[in-house]
């Protein structure tokens, strides 16, 4: 029996989420499509009718992943707070997830998983590898205009917003790399937890 499309996305779906935790979990150098599929409950069949290898997966992941999984965090950036606000809620929701959001951890440590040769990978890793860059520096353009509104703002402010969001990233990875060991080495998801970031950075 044919699958309708909407059967057919669901599989697809519950591929996606089996191969972000699998990935994440195993490392992408040692992960097998078939625990993937084991893992979604699903076929190595219906796994190879949505996905050629384990390239076209990995990049189906990261694409899915960053849109559905990081979005709505970064999206409390654009509210209508002031800037240092709304990067203070923007951080204590990123810990928050990082210690209580399964998926947001495991995307994370996707990520930034350089563990692995990507020569010894199929030969399509590399443009998910160049995708995660984009989506880092990505990021970091973000950042770089909440900074730039926040110096126009207060001309005092001690670092130039290039500098700023640089710091500021490499402190996004960092608790991403403590929470993929232990998320309680993690500061607190609270106001007092990324007040040390904002006064270095934005004071």
């Amino acid at each position: 029996m044919r699958k309708t499309a909407e059967e057919a996305a669901l599989t697809r779906a519950a591929l996606l989420e089996a191969a972000l935790f699998v990935f994440a979990e195993q490392g992408l150098a040692s992960a097998r499509l078939a625990d993937v599929a084991q893992r979604a409950g699903l076929t190595r069949g219906a796994l190879y009718y949505h996905f050629a290898d384990k390239s076209a997966l990995y990049a189906a992941v990261m694409e899915h992943s960053w849109a559905t999984v990081t979005e709505p965090v970064w999206d409390l950036l654009s509210s209508g707070e002031p800037p240092e606000e709304r990067l203070r809620a923007f951080l204590t929701t990123w810990l928050h997830r990082l210690r209580h959001d399964a998926r947001f951890r495991a995307l994370l440590t996707l990520t930034l998983d350089s563990s692995y040769d990507a020569a010894a990978l199929p030969a399509g890793l590399p443009e998910g590898r160049a995708a995660k860059a984009s989506g880092l520096a990505d990021w970091q353009l973000r950042l770089e205009a909440l900074c730039d509104e926040h110096a126009a703002a207060a001309p005092g402010a001690p670092a130039a917003p290039a500098s700023a969001a640089a710091n500021l990233l490499a402190w996004l990875c960092g608790t991403a790399l403590l929470a993929a060991t232990d998320p309680a080495l993690l500061p607190p998801d609270d106001a007092e937890g990324v007040a040390p970031v904002l006064r270095g950075l934005l004071s």
